[in-house]
Formats: C-alpha cells, structure tokens, sequence
C-alpha cells in the first residue's frame, strides 16, 4: 500500500550541496518539497518551491515574522532546520512538529559563537522534536551538552547514493583536463576555510613531491573564504609546486565521482568534523582515505587497516601515509575493497533516507 506524500519544508542554506541533496531526494520520491533560504536560491527537482529570506539581515524579530509568514503560506506537515543554529529563529515561528539537523562545526566549534548564540541554540534543539546527527561522538556531545532525552537524538547519515558513487575507470576526458595523464593524484575535497587546515594538506604535498615526482595535488574550491584561498595559493606558489596542484571551481554533482576515481588518495585532515560526505564518497569511489584523527572519523576508519588517521597538526606523518599509500598499490587496493564494504553496509543513501522518512511520518500524526 503506497503511503501518502507528505509536505515537508526545510529552512537552511537553499545553494548548499547537502541542503540540495537531502531535499531533492524527498522531493524525488514525490512529496512536495518546500526550501526557505537563508542564502541564494538552489539547485533541486521540478516542482520543489524556494523561498529566499528577504529580512534575513534584519534584526531577529523580523526574521521570525518573515518565516511566519512563510510557513502559514506553505502549510507544511513538517519543518527542518539543517543546520542547528537556525533552530532557535524556526522553533519561534513553528509550533508544530520540528526536525534539527546538526551538521559539526556549529556545535564542535563552540569557541565561534557567544553566550547570547549559545543559549539560543540551545532553546532551539530543546524545542525541537527529533535531531539527527551524522556520527555517534556528535550524537552524545548534543544529548549531553544540551541535557536531551537520549530517544530525541538520531544518527542519520547524509548518506552516499551507491548507484551513482562506486568504483569504476576514472574518466580519461577528465584526466587530460588536468594535465594528470601518467600522474598519481591526491585529491582534497574540502573547501577554502581554515577549519579544514588546507596549509597543512600542502606543507605535506610538499613532502610527497620529494618521494613522488609524479604526484599531483587536485584541490576543490567551491566559494570558500577569499583571503584565506590567496594564503593557500600564495604558499603553493612559495614552495615551488603550482605546476603540481590543480585547483577545480565548482562542478556538477553528477561528475564528483570522478574526481575520487582518479585519485589514489584522498585527504581531508580539519580540526574538527562530524562525518564528511568526503569520506564516505571517496570510500564508496576506491580512493583511499588519510584523515584526521577525530572520534567521528574513527567510527570508520581503523588506522592501518582501511585508512590512515592522523594528527591534523602532523605534517610529516601526513605525508609519510600519503607516499606509503602509493608505494604501495596492494595496500591501497585492500584498504579500497575494504571500505566499499563499509559504505554498502552503514552508509547508504537509500537506507539512511529510509530512515529519515519513517521519522517524518511518525512526526506527522503527532
């Protein structure tokens, strides 16, 4: 029996890859998707309905009156918030059934916000009926940071679509593009900010170079912070590599698994994180992962036996794992067989969204 679509709208970042992802699906099984945006307008499926935030600068009580309005307007079954902090604005202006979802650095992080942010944060989540999480460390910092029933806070994985990332020939179009024809590459996903510690990812390229003259670094810059991408790219410059880094704007969604399939290696070593799709994409794709060693991310990495973890701070041994990685191509190989199973039995897409869609309609007859 084929179960009614419901009206769910989500407040957050319209133009952001994971607001995109986790709307767009729901609006592909067929409920009707509504997006209140706090940025630009984004990129979803016929039919899902954006509302850009007109008052979003002005002081909060306007804010709040706007999405009033907004949410009287679209008459949704259920709200959710992405990202937690936009919990406290949603939960003044909804009174029914609301879902937060915590993405990391909002709550890891919380040396970025003041008191007064703080506390409005917690009377959001407070005020929220289920929270999901993407790991379990973060899972037990919000049940206890903001003293909340265990039952309330779910892990939800973003969760990664296996039909579309999984291991395959890298594309040759693609490696021409950049110049990678005959090259071993490393890739790093994470964007221009300083929380992903991209000075550190190439102080130690610098070092794989030595060991690996045909090492090529691919970095992926999608907006990012401006003065903190010319930091990035004057330091490239400084250690004499820009013929050896490739750094690639924006690109289709669609084509990203080709970036990992072309990289042995990929790196992502931030000083803090939940669970990065990063991760879980490169895993699924068979490039292997060197990451930092956080509590979220040893919930799936074993050092040394799917995955290098290490001090984000360690540039030395970052290296050293990289060029081991690639010295080392039956190594890489077990590692890469090793997370595909991983990814196909706790990070599925499907499942994950499966999951979430249960808890949509049981929020909905409350």
């Amino acid at each position: 029996m084929a179960h009614a679509s419901l009206k769910l709208c989500f407040v957050g970042w319209a133009d952001h890859v994971h607001l995109e992802r986790w709307a767009g699906h729901f609006a592909k099984l067929g409920h009707r998707v509504s997006v209140i945006s706090f940025s630009d307008r984004g990129t979803y499926p016929q039919g899902v309905q954006q509302y850009p935030l007109r008052l979003k600068g002005r002081n909060a009580r306007w804010v709040v009156l706007e999405l009033r309005y907004l949410l009287w307007k679209i008459r949704p079954d259920i709200v959710h918030a992405h990202w937690a902090h936009f919990a406290e604005l949603v939960s003044r202006a909804w009174p029914g059934p609301l879902a937060v979802t915590v993405w990391g650095s909002e709550v890891y992080r919380r040396e970025n916000f003041s008191s007064a942010q703080w506390r409005g944060l917690t009377e959001g989540l407070r005020a929220a009926s289920v929270i999901t999480c993407d790991s379990e460390d973060l899972a037990a910092l919000v049940r206890s940071e903001f003293q909340l029933e265990p039952g309330r806070v779910m892990v939800i994985q973003w969760g990664v679509d296996t039909s579309l990332f999984s291991p395959s020939i890298g594309s040759n179009r693609l490696l021409h593009e950049l110049g990678a024809v005959g090259r071993t590459v490393v890739f790093s996903p994470r964007n221009f900010t300083s929380v992903y510690n991209l000075e550190a990812v190439v102080e130690a390229f610098a070092g794989i170079r030595r060991k690996v003259q045909t090492a090529m670094l691919l970095m992926k810059r999608h907006g990012g912070d401006a003065s903190y991408s010319a930091k990035i790219e004057e330091r490239i410059g400084s250690l004499g590599l820009t013929d050896a880094v490739r750094i690639m704007e924006t690109i289709p969604y669609e084509q990203m698994p080709d970036l990992y399939r072309i990289s042995a290696v990929t790196v992502s070593v931030p000083l803090s994180d939940a669970t990065p799709m990063a991760l879980l994409e490169a895993m699924a794709c068979g490039s292997v992962p060197v990451v930092s060693d956080l509590p979220s991310l040893r919930e799936w990495i074993k050092d040394g036996w799917n995955g290098f973890l290490v001090d984000p701070k360690d540039v030395s041994r970052l290296s050293d794992c990289v060029a081991q990685l690639i010295a080392k191509p039956a190594l890489a190989s077990d590692f890469a067989r090793r997370n595909l199973e991983i990814v196909e039995a706790r990070a599925s897409q499907a499942t994950h969204m499966g999951r979430m869609e249960a808890t949509y309609r049981k929020l909905a007859t409350i």
